[in-house]
């Protein structure tokens, strides 16, 4: 609990969420950046360099080709994360994947990707819960935080960034089980 203390409290702490075209050469089409203390820093969907959905990403998190057709591409969002992210810890539900993620759609676009110091939140709530890894809505209902599935849309980058902030603080409160 300590860790998550610590991080928490923290003025240089981000939480990250990214929804993706797919897994596996995919891009970012959607990117939440929220401070430790729940202050929306970044919100947008993400045109993609390639306009192909994986139909399982899609079905996930609903985004459309059509939402992202007039949105801003990877060139004109990478400089505001640049500015926000590039002096913090971002912390993320599955840090290596939306690390991956970041750093695939740069190289999607030719562009290099900034250094970011990457901390991974499921893995530090896990080993607090004495577990390996946990599931982002395990924790949402093992936290008795489910009504915030009404609150915030699931599998959106701003919905996941809120629930991790209110798993970790929650996971304050309750440091034993």
């Amino acid at each position: 609990m300590a860790a998550i203390a610590a991080l928490l409290a923290r003025d240089d702490v981000l939480i990250l969420d990214t929804e993706t075209t797919g897994l596996k050469s995919a891009e970012v089409i959607e990117l939440a950046l929220l401070s430790t203390r729940g202050e929306v820093l970044l919100d947008t969907l993400v045109r993609p360099k390639v306009m192909r959905l994986n139909p399982y990403a899609a079905r996930v998190h609903r985004i459309t080709l059509a939402e992202l057709a007039d949105r801003p591409t990877w060139p004109e969002v990478l400089p505001e994360l640049r500015r926000l992210a590039e002096r913090a810890t971002v912390l993320a539900w599955n840090a290596p994947f939306d690390a991956r993620m970041l750093e695939a759609t740069s190289a999607a676009w030719g562009l290099p990707h900034p250094r970011l110091l990457f901390a991974c939140a499921m893995r530090l709530y896990a080993r607090a819960r004495g577990r390996r890894s946990y599931g982002l809505h395990r924790a949402l209902a093992d936290e008795g935080l489910s009504e915030l599935l009404e609150c915030y849309a699931s599998h959106r980058a701003r919905g996941d960034v809120q629930f991790v902030l209110e798993v970790l603080r929650a996971a304050l409160r309750t440091p034993q089980r």
